[in-house]
């Protein structure tokens, strides 16, 4: 049987070309014209689209654009390249990096600190913005806290760059500290035997634990003054009796973000949602009263989803975070925040399960409605006490949703006023560091660490009684910890002028820390308190 000359109905219209015959007639061909240039057409349309993330056989992107701009020189073409660069990523940190460097030789310092401190939310180790961040709050603004902060990360991220040791001289100096780590002791003499004195900066500040990895902005203009309100109400499911919460509002690249916070501390301090808030731009914080107030993040917990801001406002009053056990199921509770940007909408509930453990973090169960942008809201008792902090609910039911325990927030909170406050403590701006530490123990009263640096601040302010109560609060609460006895000595020693305590807590010291560099120094002042007992 010949072979048919006609194609296939199942052959695409390629395979089929080179056999076509005239007997296709003139509506066949219309379609497949019409389909050829439809097609021709998308692959246009694509190119035009993903030019800038497909760059290869479709020329330059914008970010290689910008960057051939920038080795030339021409700041202004370079940061219009960089802009559009971002628009479709504004994550790019390449991007990111240069545009802070090209506001940095123009001298627009503020324009350059924001966008480092972009890098930054994005790449919390980019060295090199912590460099230039460093050398901005050190030689520009005067900001020895911020200075020291990033100088430090810089040495964290690369300990063995060509640059480490210009740092490190920085840091020394900034902080009046040889190494950045303690003062040198000083030689002097006492009556009729000689023995080496401690300086008045040589007790042991210690430093906490990575918990801020945000730079930490002070307030630069002076803050607003409010009146002292009325203290928080028994929630009455009205939204006039909570003046501290706080709708938030920012941008991330284009998109609008909205969420909620509330007052923890008379200095302006918000709590609210990391996820709400860590990438926005522009945030603001607005009041029931209808203020709103720039907010600038402090410090984020991403494994808890927390958020400390602050804003230039004082004397608000705070709402307090329970600091009991979790509340029992079936107790009344109230959700305050701003869902779908609806200013203070309160919602009532119940706990409706005991407290559990969902994605590592200690939630508890309610059936308050909540909605987007109810996140980071407070979830009160009938005191008015914060029991927990919103999270969310789950959307495919009704009735379910889960807030992170104010227990746990309340630790956030310490080890971040505990890092905020030695930061202040090196730089020497002790009634900041002071206060900060205090904030520290109240919520987190249980931590050794923040008595210790407590005590630190009042000694070096010479307030000795108030560092004695400090120290020796560190050490009821932790009797093995080292670095209190070692200043407990020296407080004693040098200003209290009780050998025989000194004594005791050098030789407490030792016996913990047997192997420590000072060991040697701290024998020889034991010996000499001995003998002089």
């Amino acid at each position: 049987m010949a072979h048919s000359t006609r194609c296939s109905n199942n052959l695409t219209i390629l395979a089929c070309w080179p056999r076509m015959r005239v007997e296709i007639n003139g509506k066949k061909m219309r379609k497949i014209v019409l389909n050829s240039v439809l097609m021709l057409a998308s692959l246009l349309i694509l190119t035009g689209c993903f030019r800038r993330v497909a760059p290869e056989g479709f020329g330059p992107t914008d970010l290689e654009q910008g960057l051939i701009a920038y080795d030339q020189g021409e700041w202004e073409s370079a940061m219009k390249y960089f802009n559009n660069a971002l628009e479709y990523n504004p994550e790019d940190t390449e991007a990111l990096f240069k545009r802070g460097i090209i506001f940095q030789r123009l001298n627009k310092t503020d324009q350059a600190i924001q966008s480092y401190q972009q890098v930054l939310r994005v790449d919390r180790k980019h060295y090199k913005a912590h460099y230039n961040l460093g050398n901005l709050f050190s030689f520009e603004k005067g900001d020895t806290v911020q200075a020291v902060f990033h100088y430090r990360k810089f040495l964290a991220s690369s300990p063995t760059h060509r640059s480490a040791r210009e740092v490190r001289k920085k840091l020394a100096d900034l902080t009046n500290v040889p190494g950045d780590k303690g003062l040198k002791h000083r030689n002097t003499a006492r009556g009729k035997a000689a023995r080496p004195l401690m300086s008045a900066s040589t007790g042991v500040l210690v430093q906490p634990p990575t918990m801020t990895p945000l730079p930490l902005p002070l307030l630069t203009k002076k803050p607003i003054e409010m009146p002292p309100p009325q203290a928080a109400q028994a929630p009455l499911l009205m939204p006039s009796h909570f003046p501290q919460v706080v709708c938030l509002s920012g941008t991330v690249g284009e998109k609008q973000v909205e969420g909620s916070g509330f007052v923890i501390g008379r200095r302006g301090y918000l709590l609210a949602s990391a996820h709400q808030v860590e990438r926005t731009t522009r945030l603001m914080a607005r009041f029931q009263d209808g203020s709103s107030h720039p907010a600038t993040l402090l410090s984020v917990s991403e494994a808890l989803d927390l958020a400390l801001l602050q804003i230039p406002l004082q004397n608000v009053m705070p709402l307090v975070l329970d600091a009991k056990p979790s509340p029992p199921v079936g107790e009344a509770v109230v959700a305050v925040g701003c869902p779908f940007g609806l200013n203070h909408s309160a919602t009532q509930g119940i706990i409706s399960a005991p407290e559990r453990k969902l994605g590592g973090k200690p939630l508890l169960q309610t059936d308050v409605a909540i909605n987007p942008g109810s996140s980071g809201g407070p979830l009160m008792n009938a005191k008015g006490d914060v029991v927990g902090i919103i999270v969310g609910a789950l959307p495919e039911a009704k009735g379910i949703a889960f807030a992170l325990t104010s227990r746990k927030a309340r630790h956030f909170l310490g080890e971040t006023f505990l890092q905020i406050g030695t930061l202040f403590a090196d730089a020497k701006r002790y009634d900041e560091a002071a206060e900060a530490l205090s904030m520290s123990s109240e919520f987190w009263p249980n931590s050794p660490r923040t008595f210790n640096n407590l005590g630190e601040v009042f000694r070096r302010t010479k307030q000795f009684e108030k560092a004695k109560t400090a120290y020796v609060r560190a050490v009821s609460l932790d009797p093995q910890y080292a670095d209190a006895h070692y200043n407990l000595g020296i407080l004693y020693d040098n200003h209290l002028r009780d050998r025989g305590q000194a004594a005791n807590h050098y030789r407490q010291y030792l016996d913990l820390d047997p192997d420590s560099p000072d060991a040697l120094q701290v024998g020889q002042w034991l010996s000499a308190a001995e003998a002089e007992k």
